[in-house]
């Protein structure tokens, strides 16, 4: 009689025990029981933390590229709209349907500055070929040679619409561009391959056998492209100069500035000058592209996430796999600790303790595999970050926290069943089991 109510009276007392002591008892007897099968709960976790590190890394490089590229954009102007002859980048190869479309042409410039109220100002950029069937053109001064230059003709506008700064010097006058003067605005990385530490301009340097002057250094762009950005590496030169040199280059983009607020109205007045002006009928579609930083910023946000979506589904394999190894452990630490659970039903403890005891087992087991997973994925984007500066890809706190839920939710799941079996032992036989 005293050993019932003794039961009774501990049975009592654990039921008004606070449920975050209850929890920690429970998270006690789990770790001692993770600690007792080191081996077997680190095989068990090892799918977890791959897929966590494969989710949480993809999600640390994506938005690392996703800032990059809306600051390489948005450096170009948020109130231009660019247009241009093809869709996509001016440089990547046109698909079989723009092969044939004309290129735009410098003549549309003063047409746009007249005829459209909304439109403040446009530039050209002319796309000079490095590479031709015939020859690759290279930049040199002295001993210091590139052969990774980019050629671009642009209007002496053409830095002030994008919002280029200078290190040094200045952009081309209008003069310089009308008579084709031998003149150049070199980006950061070409300065620096061809001069070094010295200020590149009032220096002389070849450009395709040609000797030009340059007459402005542009500071380093921030924005970046897998750690790059290409305008760094740019030569410019007028627009009349590089017709007259290169006349191959026919390739051409449109900057079009617009009025304060009136990106809108400049887009659709830009649309409607550039089809008169290219004789597209009525009811055709335009044979041009026209296109702002913020559509470019969203097309590259959706193709992210598909990428995301894939790279998640790719996971979930791997989750998967996870779950069923904590499972399966679970199973086997059920069975051998058949005794012990009939032991604790015996001496009092509620089925609901035994279930709470299995499923945050499971959870801290699986949770290890989630904690484990986020670190290397951490070190990985610093290694990466530390490699290449302009190319971060230091975690979100978002994909950190969706990582350890994940895992952890994975845990809850998978031993959910084992934690039922284990709590729904009959003491008795328990007890008998050998």
């Amino acid at each position: 009689m005293a050993n019932s109510e003794l039961r009774m009276t501990k049975s009592e007392q654990r039921a008004r025990q606070p449920i975050g002591a209850a929890l920690a008892g429970a998270a006690t007897l789990a770790v001692d029981s993770l600690r007792a099968q080191p081996a077997r709960s680190t095989l068990a976790v090892a799918g977890i933390v791959i897929g966590i590190v494969t989710v949480v890394l993809v999600a640390s490089v994506l938005v690392g590229l996703r800032n990059s590229v809306a600051q390489l954009f948005r450096e170009l102007g948020t109130e231009n709209i660019f247009a241009f002859h093809r869709g996509g980048d001016p440089y990547s190869p046109p698909t079989e349907a723009e092969a044939n479309r004309r290129p735009l042409d410098l003549s549309f410039v003063p047409a746009l500055e007249r005829l459209g109220p909304s439109i403040r100002e446009v530039g050209a950029q002319v796309l000079v070929p490095a590479v031709t069937a015939t020859r690759t053109i290279t930049a040199r001064a002295g001993v210091n040679e590139s052969d990774t230059v980019i050629i671009e003709g642009v209007t002496p506008n053409f830095h002030e619409i994008t919002g280029a700064e200078f290190e040094a010097g200045r952009p081309f006058t209008e003069l310089e561009s009308r008579v084709a003067a031998p003149v150049a605005v070199l980006g950061a990385n070409i300065a620096r391959a061809l001069f070094g530490g010295r200020s590149a301009v009032g220096q002389s340097f070849l450009l395709g056998g040609d000797r030009y002057f340059v007459v402005g250094e542009l500071a380093a762009r921030r924005g970046t492209f897998f750690g790059e950005n290409r305008n760094d590496s740019v030569v410019s030169i007028p627009a009349g100069t590089a017709r007259r040199k290169f006349p191959e280059a026919e390739q051409m983009v449109l900057y079009i500035r617009a009025e304060a607020g009136a990106r809108d109205e400049a887009r659709t007045e830009t649309e409607t000058i550039l089809r008169l002006l290219r004789g597209v009928p009525l009811g055709a579609p335009s044979d041009f592209t026209l296109s702002t930083a913020d559509q470019i910023i969203a097309q590259f946000d959706r193709i992210g996430a598909q990428i995301f979506i894939a790279t998640a589904a790719l996971a979930a394999v791997s989750l998967l796999i996870g779950g069923i190894g904590i499972a399966n452990v679970m199973i086997i630490s059920v069975t051998e600790r058949t005794r012990e659970i009939g032991l604790r039903l015996a001496v009092g403890a509620r089925r609901p303790e035994v279930l709470r005891q299995f499923l945050l087992e499971a959870a801290l087991l699986s949770g290890i595999g989630g904690l484990t997973g986020v670190v290397v994925a951490t070190g990985l984007g610093l290694v990466a970050t530390a490699v290449a500066p302009g190319f971060p890809a230091v975690p979100p706190l978002w994909a950190v926290a969706s990582g350890l839920g994940t895992s952890v939710l994975v845990g809850v799941v998978a031993g959910y069943w084992p934690a039922r079996r284990a709590s729904g032992l009959d003491p008795v036989e328990a007890l008998r089991y050998e």
